[in-house]
């Protein structure tokens, strides 16, 4: 359900609301900011076609503006497990990321988008980091994984492209990097997504070492 610059809905949204179709109406309800009356009627009608995505992305996006971002997060999942490259929901997890101080998850769900249009004009946000109220510039930070690569769980990967397995091994996450060209692989079996995972794995016993003979010294 798409709206105008102005938060308006389109007129043939409008007519659709009109007949009582009831996205258009959420839609409607979403362009007043009636977003508790969105919440309602999404949950309400979700029920019985689950598969909607309009549904979802009216409901993820009622939730995001009325400031219950951990609720958004998990219906913009939901939009992702229906569309894995809708836009709307990438740049939405994107921006909740940027808020909450996660730099890398951010650029992961941007690089996303950018991947998938890379003349897209609509990655920008109005929200500002903790503590850096008058910059939007989301710099990445090269930091190694704290923890040795047999202890401790893996960070969630949000999707898995080459790009994402790519920006993994660029900011030192070689565990990361090696699982997802390892799944890549798996889907379709070219020589050089191989040859990637052979090095993001062949790093990973790199680090895996030096940590080793590093808690051994200073120990």
């Amino acid at each position: 359900m798409d709206h105008s610059s102005d938060g308006t809905i389109s007129p043939f949204i409008d007519s659709l609301a009109n007949q009582n179709y009831w996205p258009a109406v959420a839609a409607r309800f979403l362009s007043e900011g009636r977003f508790s009356a969105v919440v309602e009627l999404c949950k309400e009608n979700l029920s019985d076609s689950t598969g909607l995505l309009s549904g979802h992305i009216l409901l993820a996006r009622a939730l995001y503006e009325a400031g219950q971002t951990e609720s958004a997060a998990e219906q913009f999942y939901q939009v992702l497990a229906l569309d894995p490259d809708n836009a709307v929901a990438l740049k939405h997890l994107g921006d909740i990321a940027f808020k909450a101080g996660d730099d890398f998850t951010t650029i992961s769900y941007y690089s996303r988008i950018l991947e998938l249009d890379p003349f897209c004009q609509g990655i920008k946000s109005g929200l500002k980091p903790k503590d850096a109220p008058t910059t939007l510039k989301v710099t990445l930070v090269h930091h190694s994984e704290s923890v040795p690569p047999a202890v401790g769980p893996l960070r969630t990967i949000p999707f898995f492209t080459e790009t994402m397995g790519d920006l993994y091994l660029t900011q030192g996450h070689a565990r990361l990097a090696a699982e997802v060209f390892r799944t890549l692989y798996k889907r379709t079996p070219r020589p050089h997504l191989l040859e990637k995972l052979k090095q993001a794995e062949d790093k990973a016993r790199d680090k895996e070492k030096w940590i080793s003979e590093h808690a051994t010294i200073t120990n």
